[in-house]
C-alpha cells in the first residue's frame, strides 16, 4: 500500500477493487430529481488520461430536463472570457517557470487550468485567467460575477452528505 495524498500516487492492495496508482476526479452535472439535488459525473480526470467524457451511462440533463443539447444559443468562439480561479491544491496551483529569455514567470497549473484548456480547445473562446486574491471568501465570489469583474469563476467545491 502506497499513499501520498490528493494529487500524488495512490496504490492499494491487489485484493481490493479500487484505483491503483494515481488521482481520479469527476466533474459533475447538478440536477434536481424528486425535489432533491443530485450530482452526476459527466467528465472524469485521471493522471494517466487527463480529462475525458464520463461514459458510464450518465448523460447531461439540459435545461427543461432535455437530453438534447440546446441549439441556437450564444456561441463562445472568439469571445474573450475573464475567468477567475481560486488557488487550491491540486485544483489550481502556482508554478514558477523560466521562459526562453531566462526570466522567471508564473504559470497556473492543476486540474482547473487543464479543464479550462480542454474547454477552450473545444469551444474556441479566448481565456483571460486571473487568480482571485486569497483574502476573498467563497461566499463573496458570486458578487464578483454580478459586478462583472469576471465572466465566470471556477473553483473547488466539496459536496458533503
Amino acid at each position: 500500500m502506497i499513499l501520498l495524498g490528493v494529487s500524488g500516487p495512490i496504490q492499494f492492495n491487489i485484493n481490493i477493487t479500487d484505483r491503483i496508482d494515481g488521482s481520479f476526479y469527476y466533474a459533475q452535472n447538478s440536477r434536481i430529481s424528486s425535489n432533491r439535488l443530485n450530482f452526476v459525473p459527466v467528465l472524469k480526470y485521471s493522471n494517466h488520461d487527463g480529462w475525458q467524457e464520463y461514459s458510464e451511462g450518465n448523460v447531461i440533463i439540459w435545461s427543461g430536463n432535455s437530453l438534447i443539447p440546446p441549439t441556437g444559443g450564444a456561441k463562445l468562439e472568439d469571445v474573450k472570457l475573464r475567468i477567475g480561479v481560486i488557488q487550491s491544491v491540486p485544483f489550481t496551483m502556482i508554478s514558477t517557470v523560466t521562459n526562453e529569455f531566462g526570466q522567471n514567470t508564473t504559470k497556473l497549473i492543476g486540474y482547473i487550468p487543464d479543464l479550462i484548456d480542454l474547454l477552450q480547445n473545444k469551444m474556441k473562446f479566448i481565456p483571460n485567467i486571473e487568480l482571485i486574491p486569497s483574502n476573498r471568501t467563497y461566499a463573496s465570489l458570486g458578487q464578483l460575477v454580478e459586478d462583472r469583474v469576471y465572466d465566470i469563476i471556477i473553483g473547488d467545491v466539496t459536496v458533503t452528505a
